[in-house]
């Protein structure tokens, strides 16, 4: 398990942006990911190595301001010979 956090500052919009997030090894081959900011912007994955270097991932997003707007969701999947 680990746990991080960014500050970040935008010169041309004078704005700051805090994120906290954190990362799981459920086994050897899944990792489960979250993140959230201080927009209120909520991220999360997994992320499962089915085969040597080859990962299948699920993620998505959701502004937790704006529970009405629609989510993001999306799949990926990584092959490397």
């Amino acid at each position: 398990t680990a746990v991080g956090a960014e500050v970040t500052h935008s010169f041309s919009t004078s704005e700051n942006t805090i994120t906290v997030g954190t990362q799981h090894q459920l086994d050897p081959l899944t990792t489960v990911k979250a993140r959230v900011n201080n927009f209120g912007m909520a991220t999360a994955l997994i992320q499962h190595e089915w085969r040597p270097k080859s990962l299948f991932t699920i993620s998505g997003e959701v502004d937790t301001k704006a529970v009405d707007k629609s989510a993001k969701f999306g799949l990926a999947l990584a092959l490397k010979p």
